[in-house]
């Protein structure tokens, strides 16, 4: 999607008032076209909190994490899905510069295992990077960022064919693909995330779209997340389209024809797009803070 540059800032004290939260954030659906449709709040727990200590808290239960009672040794397994259409080229610009810090604040957690990085990335057709497999290192996922932050101004699809001349992008079949296709270490023992990064409403499968078969709808890719033990944190918008006036919001930070949002179903949460280019979250403190507050946590009883 073609939409202003994006600017952003380091301020993640400051962000921590303006935080866009799952749970209570919900703002009722619109004309977004994310599909289904639907409005109204998301149910249930698992979205970003503000805690009264003034941190982020998970409401979370079910599925256990790893370690012994009282001691947590988890792996930590991390896949980036990134929208690279136009748009989003100062985004993915601004995680090269700041992975390597967030790469240092998760190993801070003095984990017994390195953290795995993986990258999947869409924007009406997905590809899945390094063969779908954890990056040998962090600096060479941060030269797949500033590849790819370079690709979005070419508006080509990531697998070749046809440009890229519509809004919605599909972010369905690039989270599905990131819960079913990406080399997990066990789910029982490793803290499974999704970083996913979009400024768009989606497209719902199975259908042919813009020239590219999509494959998955809504409740499957967010069973799939759930199956896998899979959190997905967000930066989204509520709005975009051509005007930047359509209602994006819809399965991000609302819901969709009654089912919870996707960061809410699987005990994430979604930050504000907007509130990353106006400098009030930093992704380097962001991200690490996602990762602390649900390390060992348990993973939500699906919906």
């Amino acid at each position: 999607m073609t939409r202003h540059g994006l600017a952003f800032g380091t301020s993640f004290l400051v962000a921590l008032g303006f935080f866009a939260c799952s749970g209570a954030d919900d703002t009722g659906g619109g004309s977004g076209g994310a599909g289904s449709g639907g409005s109204g709040s998301s149910a249930g727990s698992g979205g970003l909190g503000l805690g009264g200590s003034g941190g982020l808290a998970i409401d979370g239960g079910g599925a256990t994490g790893g370690g012994d009672a009282g001691v947590c040794d988890q792996a930590i397994d991390i896949v980036f899905s990134m929208d690279v259409s136009t748009s989003m080229g100062a985004f993915l610009n601004k995680l090269g510069d700041e992975i390597e810090a967030v790469d240092t604040a998760v190993k801070a957690l003095n984990l017994k295992a390195q953290p795995h990085y993986g990258l999947v990335v869409f924007v009406d057709d997905t590809l899945f990077a390094n063969s779908s497999q954890p990056y040998v290192d962090v600096k060479t996922l941060k030269a797949d960022f500033k590849s790819w932050a370079n690709f979005t101004s070419s508006n080509n699809q990531p697998s070749g064919g046809n440009q890229n001349t519509t809004w919605p992008e599909n972010s369905l079949d690039s989270l599905y693909r990131a819960a079913k296709d990406f080399a997990w270490r066990p789910k029982a023992s490793t803290l499974r995330l999704v970083i996913h990064t979009t400024d768009d409403t989606f497209v719902q499968g199975p259908t042919t779209f813009n020239g590219v078969q999509v494959m998955h709808n809504y409740a499957d890719t967010v069973k799939a997340l759930q199956e896998e033990q899979v959190r997905v944190f967000g930066f989204a918008s509520k709005l975009g389209g051509p005007m930047e006036s359509d209602d994006v919001s819809q399965g991000w930070f609302s819901t969709v024809a009654g089912s919870p949002a996707i960061p809410n179903a699987t005990g994430g949460g979604v930050f504000q797009l907007d509130d990353v280019m106006s400098g009030t979250v930093s992704l380097s403190s962001a991200i690490p803070a996602a990762v602390k507050d649900t390390y060992c946590k348990p993973y939500p009883t699906p919906k």
